[in-house]
């Protein structure tokens, strides 16, 4: 394919067929990319109509029909997913209506041969902006423009018309996955986000639309002047030395503040000190109260177990994905796991890479040698840029079962756990049912001392606070061995394409559908992983840029807004704070050493320094629920704890947290720039040494 020709369109079914008629007549060896937001199939199937006709091999048509989560961002959003599914390096985006002339196409993708990026202009000499319905819709196009210009004086310079719709770019230039437009106007943000870009208009005839209505209303045009103010600060704040000039003014102007406060500077530091008491405390006692409900609660207990299998209940299909990435060393093993199922009516689709070969052929050697049902089968597709939600819903697309069910490419799961999931379906008519997940690898090294901790976490997690948030209704879900009903998952778009897919997901399902999750717990039947071999080091797996990614996924969605749309105030402010988690914790970590030079060195009032004391109690409480969850994870995993394991939990506590810190800020730096860089974490098999020596050899 010579270009991608990306068409969004909604409610355009009266227009489409002509479209490609016009198309057609001008071109050769393209696609034609329609990004569909309607809500109805009409659309759909006057695209298929009219592409059946053409019988034409050089001049493909595909469709993406955006549903649910997947349905963000407008017409922006849908121009963004476009360019992530396009095959060609050169896109040219138009609208659906007509009113962009097919016939022009041509002779803007030739100007893409010696520019970065071409655009169609209304304004130019040879344009004509005729196609413009009235005057209050020319005075609109007219005031954007002058609100631009003003925003972006330079990053505009030279262009006459920033708000066309009707342009050409070079995808080896602008990556899609910088680009956060919400709203109509995608190419303003190209234009400021690549100034560099070696750019030319053509003239533009913008013609009357031939048949439904303008997209444009009120609620596209708030949505314009709230991207304005956002993009020029992420612009301005691009680089690190702007970010850099920005944190030091903040700093600067606090300062100045200070100095003229009214307040004597002892007064301003014992109110400082007193905030950061108060906020310490009670960031740490809500972790001490949600790490050991499962502990005090006797429902809790009760919850937690799975239902033992039954002979009557009705049995679903299931569809396993795996979605995997150079995982080589692991997948072999886990797809032995997932083959000893005691279930019998099940499917297991890896969801691949093209290109990725090593992992394509361990596949392939499980299936001859291990498969004689085959129940395994293989999704690979090519990606411009994969991410693991692209990986999962493209198995979705071809999976068979009732039930959609994730396993991480590196997991250990248990035989009977299919058969236990179908239990608690049917019990509980749920639409999700979570199971849960523990690392295995505590590392015996003094340079591991970080995994005993990552350990722990997991256990707290789903031996405590996941059941406590199913009570709450508010179920952020897991990465894998999660189950799903497939019309629950399909009405929902999908995974949303976001650097947590399944937080985002639970997120969407609890609040646009009201999801019931349910979740279960039992060492026996609990996945197992491997935890990230190092702090820092990306390519033997590392669990900073691993918390950057989860830490940036939790930012968007908590920006993003939809758990405000949960129905009481308790699952709001329970949402709002699990999302800000990583960020809160952050802050105090940050402040914590704050107080302790406080108790050592400033002289406060005796109220003042008892309260400088408050925070060390739930820090006390965590560090032996800490010490006493290690001694249980041990006997309920028969694993070996040595006394190390115990000195690392209390030595590297402060050290830990000041490493989470880290990853929480850097993942606030790279949403501000836009980076959504996916930090794959590598797997090596560690969980189960002799699998992965076997599978190196």
């Amino acid at each position: 394919m010579k270009a991608t020709i990306v068409i969004p369109c909604r409610h355009e079914e009266d227009n489409v067929g002509p479209l490609i008629e016009r198309l057609s007549a001008v071109l050769s060896d393209v696609e034609l990319l329609f990004v569909d937001d309607s809500d109805n199939d009409r659309t759909v199937d006057a695209i298929a109509l009219a592409a059946a006709a053409l019988e034409r091999e050089d001049l493909r048509v595909r469709v993406f029909h955006r549903a649910g989560a997947q349905r963000v961002g407008g017409l922006a959003g849908a121009v963004v997913d476009g360019y992530r599914r396009a095959r060609a390096t050169k896109a040219l985006v138009m609208d659906a209506d007509l009113q962009h002339p097919p016939e022009l196409v041509p002779a803007m993708l030739a100007a893409l041969d010696e520019h970065d990026l071409v655009m169609a202009s209304r304004y130019r000499e040879g344009g004509s902006s005729g196609g413009l319905d009235g005057p209050l819709r020319r005075i609109v196009s007219t005031g954007s423009t002058i609100l631009a210009r003003i925003a972006f004086p330079v990053a505009l310079r030279g262009v006459t018309d920033p708000m066309t719709g009707f342009f050409g770019v070079r995808l080896d230039k602008v990556d899609p996955d910088r680009l956060r437009s919400h709203g109509f106007k995608i190419l303003l943000e190209i234009l400021a986000r690549y100034p560099r870009l070696r750019r030319t208009e053509l003239p533009l005839d913008f013609g009357q639309r031939v048949a439904g209505a303008s997209k444009g209303d009120l609620r596209q045009g708030m949505l314009y002047l709230r991207q304005l103010p956002w993009l020029r600060l992420a612009t301005w704040l691009g680089s690190p030395a702007a970010r850099w000039a920005a944190g030091l003014a903040l700093v600067a102007a606090v300062s100045a503040g200070l100095v003229v406060s009214p307040l004597s500077g002892a007064a301003v530091l014992a109110l400082l000190v007193t905030a950061v008491a108060l906020y310490n405390t009670v960031v740490g006692a809500l972790e001490v109260r949600w790490r050991l409900y499962g502990w005090r609660t006797p429902e809790a207990v009760e919850q937690m177990g799975w239902p033992a299998a039954g002979e009557q209940e009705h049995r679903e299909r299931f569809s396993i994905i795996v979605p995997a990435l150079h995982e080589e060393f692991v997948i072999a093993g886990t797809l032995r796991h997932l083959l000893e199922q005691d279930y019998g009516d099940y499917e297991i689709l890896v969801s691949l890479c093209e290109g990725d070969d090593a992992t394509i052929a361990e596949v392939e050697r499980v299936q001859a040698d291990h498969d004689p049902a085959h129940r395994v089968r293989t999704v690979v597709r090519p990606y411009v840029k994969s991410n693991k939600p692209r990986q999962l819903n493209a198995a979705l697309a071809v999976s068979t079962g009732t039930v959609i069910g994730v396993v991480d490419a590196e997991d250990d799961v248990a035989p009977q756990l299919l058969t236990r999931v179908n239990t608690l379906l049917a019990r509980t008519d749920a639409d999700v049912v979570q199971g849960g997940v523990q690392l295995m690898t505590l590392g015996r090294r003094v340079r591991d001392w970080f995994k005993v901790h990552n350990v722990m976490e997991y256990f707290f997690w789903f031996t405590s606070r996941m059941f406590y948030q199913v009570r709450t209704g508010f179920v952020p879900l897991g990465g894998n061995t999660v189950f799903i009903r497939r019309e629950l998952l399909e009405k929902a778009g999908g995974w949303p394409d976001n650097l947590t897919e399944d937080c985002a997901l639970g997120v969407l399902l609890c609040t646009r559908y009201s999801a019931r999750v349910v979740a279960a717990y039992e060492p026996e039947l609990a996945t197992r992983e491997e935890v990230p071999q190092t702090i820092a080091d990306r390519k033997a797996g590392s669990l900073f840029w691993q918390r950057v990614r989860w830490n940036q996924g939790f930012l968007s969605i908590l920006l993003e807004g939809r758990w405000s749309t949960l129905p009481t105030l308790r699952q709001r402010m329970l949402a709002g704070y699990i999302l800000a988690t990583p960020f809160l914790q952050a802050f105090s970590a940050l402040l914590l050493p704050l107080s302790i030079a406080t108790i050592v060195w400033l002289k406060v009032p005796v109220f003042v320094a008892m309260l400088m004391y408050a925070p060390f109690v739930p820090i006390l409480i965590t560090l032996a629920t800490q010490l006493l969850g290690l001694r249980e994870f041990a006997r309920a995993y028969r694993q070996p704890v040595l006394w190390r394991h115990y000195a690392f939990l209390l030595v590297g506590a402060p050290v830990y947290q000041w490493v989470l810190m880290g990853a929480a800020f850097w993942a606030v730096w790279q949403h501000i720039d836009g980076n959504t860089t996916w930090h794959k974490t590598a797997h090596g098999g560690h969980h189960r040494p002799a699998l992965a020596v076997e599978a190196a050899v």
